[in-house]
């Protein structure tokens, strides 16, 4: 069923890190997409003969990322398209940019309070514009 779903124990990876990697990797190519049916917890851990614990948890980190849900009498299916995993690419890389801006300005020593004025500035800058 799951064929494409390939982990490997000796990686040094977790495998549900594995399993959250290829599945997030489907939905954006289009391998999977929004409305498919994911294996059930049980059939996917027999057929990659891991724990189920480990598919749970793969499951409910792909769900915390909006990626998919579990569906009474139904299962689990997939809820994001790629264009939506493009969206949450694009989102998760200025999260980043923010975080290395944080991390500059703390090495630079500049206080929380003027990081804080600096990105107001700046969003008054964009956003009052955009307004106008």
């Amino acid at each position: 069923m799951a064929i494409w779903l390939d982990v490997n124990p000796r990686s040094g990876v977790p495998l549900y890190v594995q399993i959250v990697g290829q599945i997030r990797h489907a939905i954006e190519v289009g391998a999977l997409q929004a409305g498919d049916q994911l294996p059930t917890v049980r059939q996917l851990a027999t057929e990659l003969t891991i724990a189920p614990n480990t598919i749970v948890k793969a499951y409910n980190e792909l769900q915390t990322m909006q990626l998919i849900e579990s569906r009474a009498g139904v299962g689990t299916v997939v809820i994001a398209s790629s264009d939506e995993m493009t969206r949450i690419r694009q989102v998760e890389a200025l999260r980043g940019r923010l975080g290395a801006v944080v991390r500059d300005a703390s090495g630079l020593g500049i206080e929380v309070d003027l990081l804080d004025a600096f990105y107001a500035d700046e969003v008054e800058r964009y956003y009052g514009e955009q307004g106008e």
